[in-house]
This record gives structure tokens, sequence and C-alpha cells, in this order.
């Protein structure tokens, strides 16, 4: 009998934690939910599937693209529950609970080059962005950012005001966007101002200007939180430019300082993803390697990819 007749599907709480938890340990350590749990409770709609009272499904997903998208954000079931027809179940109670919305018209989510195989998602979707992503590692005790000499005085936070000029040119964003989409904390989103509130609730935007102050040429995201005793820490690059974007690294570096002292922290792990035309990325990347942390070259899952399709 098909497994997924016995499933109860419903919106998950804070008390499933320790249940969602169980359904297994993933990413080798680096899986975000433990730490994100509560948050995205608050940012998507999340649900559980349950066998005889026992959490084996969670999937989060939201509304982006001003109503236009459904992205989902997390999908993972038990495993010796996998391959019974769980997680179909669950995503068409998801597909049901937005039918009557016209609005929305695809369905979106980022994958690394580990899944990107499986054949319903070959079946299914197009693959429409590729970016590169690398590991950086290290302990807090060999963090030695004050080797360190920089001028971080043309990297600037950016508000959403900035973010509203950036997407409203069509230069900058062809120049800093390829496949008009920007990925902040893994989510793909289109250039549209009603998608701003989202990105940042949880992300910092920084950029960096032209020499005549015109428009912005090198665009960052970041994102941190703490995975037990260890520093999470998301950086997201937009631009080419090795050396402007290294001014970008060096000012994250002391940023992650901070960081540092104000926590207890015993570990960094740092996830930064760029474009495939990055320039002579041994310039920035370097900066990291300097300051005491070092490449994870056995990263397994080197590429982000964003696949989309149509759904209505």
């Amino acid at each position: 009998m098909n497994m997924a007749d016995d499933l109860v599907i419903r919106s998950a709480i804070l008390e499933d934690y320790r249940g969602v938890m169980d359904i297994g340990h993933l990413y080798g350590g680096r899986d975000y939910l433990p730490a994100m749990y509560e948050k995205y409770l608050k940012w998507f709609n999340c649900y559980v599937g349950e066998i005889d009272g026992e959490i084996v499904a969670f999937h989060a997903d939201r509304l982006v693209d001003a109503g236009e998208t459904l992205a989902t954000a997390a999908a993972r079931v038990k495993e010796g529950y996998q391959g019974r027809g769980i997680l179909a179940a669950i995503l068409k109670h998801v597909h049901d609970s937005y039918i009557n919305m016209k609005t929305v018209k695809y369905e979106v989510m980022t994958i690394n080059n580990i899944n990107v195989n499986g054949e319903r998602i070959k079946r299914k979707f197009t693959q429409i962005l590729e970016r590169v992503t690398v590991e950086i590692i290290g302990e807090v005790g060999d963090f030695k950012p004050n080797k360190i000499d920089s001028d971080q005085t043309r990297v600037q936070e950016l508000t959403s005001e900035d973010l509203k000029e950036i997407f409203q040119s069509k230069e900058m964003c062809s120049k800093l966007f390829p496949g008009e989409r920007i990925v902040p904390n893994c989510y793909p989103y289109r250039l549209l101002p009603e998608n701003i509130p989202l990105m940042m609730d949880g992300c910092q935007f920084w950029g960096t200007k032209s020499s005549d102050q015109s428009k912005y040429t090198t665009l960052t995201v970041t994102e941190h939180f703490k995975l037990r005793n260890r520093l999470m820490f998301k950086l997201c690059i937009y631009g080419s430019d090795a050396v402007d974007i290294q001014q970008h690294c060096l000012k994250h570096i002391h940023n992650l300082n901070i960081l540092v002292k104000s926590g207890t922290y015993t570990s960094i792990m740092i996830h930064i993803t760029h474009s495939l035309d990055c320039q002579d990325t041994g310039t920035f990347l370097s900066t990291f390697e300097k300051s005491g942390l070092k490449i994870n070259d056995d990263l397994a899952g080197n590429r982000s990819i964003v696949v989309e399709r149509e759904i209505r």
C-alpha cells in the first residue's frame, strides 16, 4: 500500500522542532534548518507530514515576485519513507492551496549539482541560472583578521531605496544579475521592487559605486547565524571585478571579526556564491586565507543552480 495513503499533512508549529530535526542530518553538518527553524515558521508556509503520529516529512514555501512565483525553501523526507509518494503528496497539497490564486504562474527552487540530475527535476524544470559555490572554513583561534590592512570605506550598506534604484536600471541589472535573478540566502527572486522587503528580512546588502558615483558596480549580500558553536556566514557576490570584490571581502572579514568577538563560537564556515564569469577569483579568495581561514577543496556541491517551471 502506498504510504502516502496514511499521510496526515498539517501546518508546522514550533513544538514540531524535535520531530522535524529527527527527519535526519543533511548536508554533512551544514544543515541550516536547526538554526533557522523558528524563522522559517515566520517567513514561509511550513508543513509537516505525519504517519501514525510520527513526523516523516517537512516542506516550506512562499510566494514571491508579486505573487507570480511559488518558491520552495525546503523539502525533506525521513530515510525509510523516501520513494513512497510522500513528498509528491505534500507538493500536491501545496499546489492545491494556491490553485485559486490566478496570479501564480511559476514554481522555482535552488538546488546544487549533486541533486540536479534527479529525473523529476530534469523532466519538469528548466535551469535558468548557475553559480559557483565556495566553502571557507577555520577555527576561531586561527582567525587573525587584524593582519590585513584595508580601506573599507567604499563598501556601503544599502537601503531598500538603493536596491529599488538598482532594480530600475536595466544597465546595472544586466551587468550584476545574469539570468535576471538575485539569489540571496539561496532563494531566487526576480528583480522586482515587491521582493525587496522579503529579501531584506534576514539579509544585509552592500554595494560599491563607479568612480563617478553614477552606478553600482559590485553588490554583495550577507546572512549569518549560529549553528551549535559554529558561525555560519553566507556571502553572495554580484559583479565580476576581482579588485572591487576584494574590497567587499575585506569589509565582510571585518564584520566577521565583530561577530566572533560578540558570540561564543569555536569555528567559522563561510559559503560564498559568485557568477561563472567572475574574474581572477584567487584574488579575493586569498583575503580569507590571509586571515587564517582555508578553502575546503573537498566540497562536493560546488554549484548553486536555480530551476523553474511554469505551473499555469
